[in-house]
């Protein structure tokens, strides 16, 4: 296996053994099997992975927090999309007229298209703040400490791999 591979193949490894060992650290015993941490069955909003690191245990109340967080942003950002996917329509309908393109048209779409990523990220920041917001002084800590444990592992396997030649093909299996 080339060293390119084994550079994907490994941090996803241990990103799956950590998430699958945090799994099983939080079912309880008798329980069938690791169960998600997410809502609706899967491992968290969305399908992403859970909006906190492996060994944080919340509360319901605090579980009941993140569920309405994480519904109310879905529906902002389901409206944003649409708009921005009208928009993208708007543009392309504009690009694809004969003869001369009304440049003032595309200036202010592609506006409006810039500020709704900025929206966008607004929104990201404040969804990360409430989340913050929702964990007791302790599980932040705790939190941190899993995080720069996380990070280090990366940062020795970056060690050990090394990484891919950025100005040419990986080499040759």
């Amino acid at each position: 296996m080339t060293a390119f591979r084994l550079s994907v193949l490994l941090p996803a490894l241990a990103s799956v053994g950590l998430l699958a060992g945090s799994a099983l650290a939080h079912a309880p015993p008798g329980a069938p099997g690791p169960q998600p941490d997410g809502m609706h069955g899967r491992p968290g909003p969305g399908g992403m992975l859970p909006p906190f690191p492996p060994g944080i245990t919340l509360t319901e109340a605090q579980k009941a927090q993140v569920h309405k967080i994480f519904s109310q942003g879905h529906e902002e950002m389901k409206a944003r999309h649409e708009k921005l996917k009208a928009l993208r329509d708007k543009i392309r309908t504009a690009l694809s007229v004969e003869g001369d393109l009304d440049r003032t048209l595309l200036a202010d779409l592609t506006k409006q298209e810039s500020d709704l990523h900025v929206q966008e990220a607004q929104a990201r920041l404040e969804t990360q703040e409430k989340l913050h917001d929702i964990l007791t002084p302790e599980q932040r800590r705790q939190a941190n400490t899993t995080m720069e444990k996380i990070r280090s592992l990366h940062d020795q396997l970056d060690a050990i791999m090394g990484h891919p030649p950025e100005d040419g093909p990986p080499p040759a299996p």
